[in-house]
Formats: structure tokens, C-alpha cells, sequence
């Protein structure tokens, strides 16, 4: 019997190698697939992983911040969290916070992460309960979605134990990054291991390209652009939060990002358009470089920046100088536009340049009658076609030019208020609905977590209602980053929050 079994193992094994040898020879006569998701990865998986210097890449969650970092901006455990070295068993006397998000809980932007709002809460509720202590566990990521959050929560965040849960996240979900969404490239990210390792065998190689119109189907097309997380995903992800909070027996705050109506809509990503990774290919997939490309001009206003940003940091200012600009004069632009139009008049850039030029010169009327004309050429041009998130963004530069010449109309200075009745911004609101190529949050993703209100320990912190009534667009650095007024504004009604529903046990 023994003797059987060895010499099946033998057979097999002559067998396999029979078949290796067999598929090396035969493989440079198959055709290339690329079917695989994590191969279009995204620019933004790029980016995080590799180009940003406090990042690098993470089996489970695409990237994390490396461990131990120690500067002003930024500090690390060994374990890549923000916070101090955590010891997962904890005594009767601490109150432990979990906090989960993105770059506004990590405090990009601010001058010391002692500013941020998660910090700011901590030394907050250390004053409320003298004889305890207070430990902040921030497992905040720079460009994390409610996708990775999810998932660290099932692999980590769990075994911290927490006696609170606090999630800030929605404005990477709203976003573009290429033509896969977070979920695919997590699932897809379980197997990779497994995959580089069998891909390392022709014999596997060979049966994938023979298999791969059976087995693989990818959805995948390099021209259509996916949303990284869609609305309806997001409010699954939020549901998931709420059934592990409350297998941990704790409460689960979750805030309503604010952010400001007056950034420029579909021009955030623009800066990175000639950035390259690995390999030294460009992240960003072609048709948002051929979008973001476009000559198209944009109601931007130095004395509005300064206004509403101060000087603006570093990329703030990038983002505003990315625009295109045709070095013209307002009359030398204003004819060049109208001359080029009387040869194409179906031209929706010309006329939204046109448009621009008169706004700089405050013909306001004249400058609604040509940006609107823009706006219903796009429209008409692509009525009837199948939408994607690129093309919807690719509109959104039309309506935000609109809304600004709209609030200026009377006053180079804009107005604060944000009204439904307010034509301006409206206009600015649909842009930003429609703008997937910046990091702003939708009310569509809102209106998830607004879903959960009635939930047993479950909390919503409306915060664009408290920033529209305390500042509005100036509690913002940029896209969606508070400013440090706007950090200390969230920890004070955080811990109102928890002080008025009594959630410290």
C-alpha cells in the first residue's frame, strides 16, 4: 500500500513537471490577457502606495501609513496607527476611542496633528473624566473609503475593544480613481499573493489564457470610468459598522462630512496629470487625462482666493494655478472667443471661454448668456449617451462657472449663505454633485448616513448644518480639509454629543 502511494506521488509528480516543461514551450504562442483587476489598480492606489512619502502598500487594505513616523504633521505606532503604542488588553479605568476616516481625521493641512479634532476631543474628555483615561486610537487613513474602512475594522480595528466608534469618511468614496471601484480591487486584493505566486508557473499561465474567456469576466474597460465607491455601497458599509459596533456592545458616531461650494468643480485632479509611478506610467487613466486636458477657462479670482483661502497652502494654490489660461487680455480674449465661435458655433469650451472673459471684465449678463449656451451644448451633445462618473464630471466645470458669475453679479465679493432659493447655488451645488474628479462628498452619500439615525446607539453629527451656521466656506483649507477653527468646531460638538446622550459608560 505504502509502496502504491509513493509511486503515485511520483507519477504525479513527473506528471507536473511534464506539464510545466509542456506549457513553457507553448506559452509564447498564446495570447496576452489582462483580465485581471488589480492590474487597473486605480491612480489613487498608485499614488498612496508608492508616491506619497508617508504611505506604503498594504496586502489588505491596497496601503497604510508606515509604522513610526514622528514629525509635526504626523506620528505612528508600531502597529501604523495614529496614536501611542496600544496595548490591546485594556484596564477598567480607560475609556478608549476608535476613530476611523480618511485625511480630515488625520489633519492634512494643519500645522501639528495636535490640532485635529480627534486630539482635540481626547484632551477635551480628559478634563470630563479626571479619574480616567482617555486613549485615542486614530486608524484615520489618507485616502481611505468606507471600503478599507470596513475591512480594517474586521481584520483590527475589533480587537481594540472600544467603548466608542467615531467614522468621518465619504469624500474618497465620491471620487474617480479609474475604471474599477474599491470593492473590486479589495476583493481581487485577497488573492493576489496566491495569484503572483501560481503566476510564476507557465502551467498556470497557460490555463488562465486558455480559461480566461470562461472563468474571467472582467467588467473592466480603460474608457469608462467608475465611482470608487457608489452611494448604495457606501450606506452596506455604514450598515456593516453599525451590526460590529454593536457586536461590541459601544456606540458608533458617524459625521456627515462638511464641505465648501465655491472649490473649483473638475479641476482637483489636474496637477497629477503628468505624474508617474512604477514603471514610470502616468497614474492617471486617459480619458481623465483627455478630460482634465481641455483648454477650457474657469471663474477664478485671485482677491476670492485670498479671501476665502489666506495665502492657501501648497496645493491649494497648485490647484488654482492649474487652470488654463490663454494669456490674453479681457478684449483680445473676448474677440479671439467670438471670432472662433463665428467659424464653430457648436464649440461648448469656446463659449464657456467667452463666457469667462466677460465675467473678468464684470459683464455679468453678457457672461450668463454665453456660459448657460456652453452648458446646453455639452448637454445636448451627449444627451442619449451612456453616462459614466467621467462624463458627468467632464460637465461639472459649466455649471460651477455659472454659479460664480451668478454670486458675483452684484458684488466681486461672494455671499456666505447657502439657499435653496438662491439660483447661485444651485448652480454650484450641481456642480458639485457632478464633480467625481475632486474629493467632495455628495448628498446622495449624505443620505445614507442619514439612514441610520433611528438605530439603536447609533449617532449622526450633522456637520455641514454646524459649519453652514458657524463660517461656511471658511472653515475649509481647501476641497474638504477643516481648518483648525473647523477641527476645534468638531470636537466641541463631538463632545456635546457624547456629554448629551450620555455615551461615556
Amino acid at each position: 500500500m505504502f509502496r502504491k502511494i509513493i509511486f503515485s506521488i511520483i507519477v504525479f509528480g513527473v506528471f507536473l513537471g511534464l506539464f510545466e516543461f509542456s506549457a513553457r514551450l507553448f506559452e509564447g504562442y498564446l495570447k496576452k490577457h489582462e483580465t485581471e483587476v488589480f492590474q487597473n489598480s486605480g491612480w489613487q492606489t498608485e499614488f498612496f502606495s508608492s508616491l506619497f512619502d508617508w504611505h506604503e502598500p498594504d496586502p489588505d487594505l491596497l496601503w497604510r501609513f508606515k509604522a513610526n513616523l514622528d514629525n509635526p504633521l504626523i506620528r505612528t505606532n508600531s502597529e501604523h496607527l495614529l496614536a501611542e503604542d496600544i496595548d490591546l488588553k485594556k484596564k477598567n479605568n480607560i475609556f478608549r476611542i476608535l476613530l476611523l476616516g480618511d485625511s480630515s481625521p488625520v489633519g492634512l493641512g494643519l500645522e501639528s496633528y495636535r490640532q485635529a479634532f480627534g486630539e482635540l476631543l481626547r484632551s477635551y474628555l480628559a478634563l470630563e473624566l479626571p479619574d480616567r483615561r482617555v486613549e485615542l486610537i486614530n486608524a484615520a487613513v489618507s485616502g481611505y473609503t468606507s471600503e478599507q474602512i470596513v475591512r480594517f475594522m474586521e481584520l483590527k480595528g475589533c480587537r481594540y475593544n472600544p467603548d466608542l466608534v467615531i467614522v468621518y469618511c465619504g469624500n474618497n468614496d465620491a471620487s474617480v480613481s479609474g475604471p474599477v471601484s474599491d470593492r473590486e480591487l479589495l476583493q481581487a486584493q485577497k488573492m493576489i499573493f496566491l495569484r503572483r505566486q501560481l503566476s510564476r508557473l507557465a502551467g498556470y499561465r497557460v490555463l488562465r489564457s486558455l480559461l480566461s474567456d470562461y472563468l474571467f469576466k472582467p467588467s473592466v474597460n480603460a474608457d469608462w470610468l467608475k465611482v470608487r465607491v457608489e452611494p448604495e455601497q457606501f450606506g452596506e458599509n455604514l450598515k456593516h459598522l453599525v451590526q460590529q459596533s454593536h457586536r461590541l456592545n459601544c456606540p458608533l458616531v458617524i459625521i456627515k462630512p462638511p464641505v465648501p461650494y465655491l472649490w473649483p468643480a473638475g479641476l482637483q485632479f489636474k496637477i497629477f496629470s503628468h505624474v508617474t509611478g512604477r514603471e514610470s506610467r502616468l497614474i492617471l487613466p486617459e480619458r481623465m487625462r483627455t478630460v482634465l486636458g481641455r483648454p477650457i477657462k474657469y471663474c477664478l479670482d485671485e482677491n476670492l482666493f485670498r479671501h476665502l483661502y489666506g495665502q492657501g497652502d501648497k496645493f491649494t494654490r497648485a490647484v488654482y494655478a492649474s487652470a488654463y489660461t490663454d494669456s490674453l487680455s479681457r478684449s483680445a480674449a473676448i474677440a479671439h472667443y467670438t471670432a472662433l465661435l463665428a467659424r464653430d458655433s457648436s464649440d461648448a469650451v469656446l463659449y464657456n471661454n467667452l463666457g469667462v472673459s466677460y465675467w473678468a471684465g464684470d459683464d455679468f449678463t453678457r457672461a450668463d448668456s454665453s456660459l448657460e449656451r456652453a452648458r446646453l451644448i455639452y448637454c445636448r451633445e451627449h444627451k442619449g449617451i451612456a453616462d459614466d462618473a467621467g462624463q458627468t464630471a467632464a460637465g461639472s466645470p459649466f455649471l460651477y462657472n455659472i454659479g460664480i458669475n451668478l454670486l458675483t453679479r452684484d458684488l466681486r465679493q461672494p455671499r456666505h449663505n447657502d439657499s435653496s432659493e438662491d439660483k447661485a447655488f444651485i448652480y454650484l451645488d450641481s456642480a458639485l454633485q457632478a464633480d467625481y474628479f475632486s474629493l467632495r462628498i455628495k448628498k446622495s452619500y449624505w443620505r445614507e448616513m442619514d439612514k441610520l439615525r433611528d438605530i439603536d446607539k447609533v449617532f449622526v453629527l450633522d456637520l455641514p448644518q454646524i459649519f453652514q451656521k458657524k463660517g461656511g466656506e471658511r472653515l475649509f483649507i481647501d476641497h474638504c480639509h477643516p481648518t483648525a477653527e473647523g477641527h476645534r468646531l468638531i470636537a466641541r460638538s463631538l463632545y456635546d454629543l457624547i456629554l448629551e446622550n450620555s455615551l461615556i459608560k
